[in-house]
């Protein structure tokens, strides 16, 4: 048997090391999330916690913004994918690895004021004719589970918002911060639109490809717990959400 020197022997086992930590790191720009401030930066509150852990973890993978569908798509597709913020839902616990949570969000539905249209339960938005979601978003996936039939699947949120100002829609899922700041980027006023029925309370996590390298996945789960304990991530998320309450770490089996 051949015998490799023992610095080639260590060479291919940093190169192991390095191979195995490689990986990509999207998300889409939403809400006070996610979003890019008057300079074009990427900015926001879960962007300044991934960052946090980068820096501890002296990772200098670029972040890059991505439509959700594409970055949800490659984090089911791939095994190198990190993507964040993502709804942790009953349906999406086994696909994917977690860390976080890094937000927390109500889903609810929106109208058109003086619209007439009047939801307080989930049957009464089952009798609508059409509801604008997003495509690919767990609120979307949430009411197809739900057996919804009248959803009207949009790539570009702003769609929704246009077909609710029109009357294309009758209604549309959404979060409030992200509803508003859509509202704002497609030319129109929020306060013509107001909230009908809230659906629920979610977390949303930096999520990971179910075959990620595993000790690269549980070297940011640790460090993000890191900031947990240490204070960090509390005055990262308190100086975006100063009325919210914070998240509680949480390990997901």
């Amino acid at each position: 048997m051949k015998k490799f020197p023992l610095f080639m022997l260590a060479m291919l086992f940093v190169l192991s090391i390095v191979s195995a930590s490689e990986y990509v790191i999207y998300t889409e720009l939403i809400g006070k999330s996610q979003f890019l401030d008057e300079s074009g930066k990427l900015t926001g509150s879960s962007v300044d916690i991934v960052r946090e852990i980068q820096n501890r973890l002296g990772d200098t993978t670029e972040i890059k913004e991505v439509p959700w569908a594409r970055g949800y798509n490659e984090l089911q597709m791939k095994d190198n994918v990190i993507l964040f913020s993502t709804t942790l839902t009953d349906e999406r616990r086994d696909m994917f690895k977690w860390a976080g949570p890094v937000l927390r969000e109500i889903w609810a539905f929106y109208v058109k004021k003086d619209s007439g249209v009047v939801i307080n339960s989930l049957d009464d938005a089952k009798g609508l004719k059409r509801i604008g979601t997003y495509r690919e978003d767990a609120r979307e996936q949430y009411l197809i589970s739900q057996g919804f039939e009248n959803i009207d699947s949009n790539t570009d949120s702003r769609n929704n918002v246009k077909k609710l100002q029109t009357g294309r829609v009758d209604a549309v899922i959404d979060s409030p911060v992200s509803f508003a700041n859509t509202c704002r980027n497609s030319g129109l006023d929020p306060d013509d639109f107001e909230q009908a029925f809230i659906v629920k309370d979610v977390n949303l996590y930096i999520t990971f490809s179910k075959d990620f390298n595993e000790e690269a996945f549980l070297s940011w789960r640790d460090t993000l717990e890191g900031l947990y304990t240490d204070g960090k991530f509390a005055e990262i998320y308190q100086k975006w959400y100063p009325d919210s309450p914070l998240p509680e770490f949480t390990i997901v089996e």
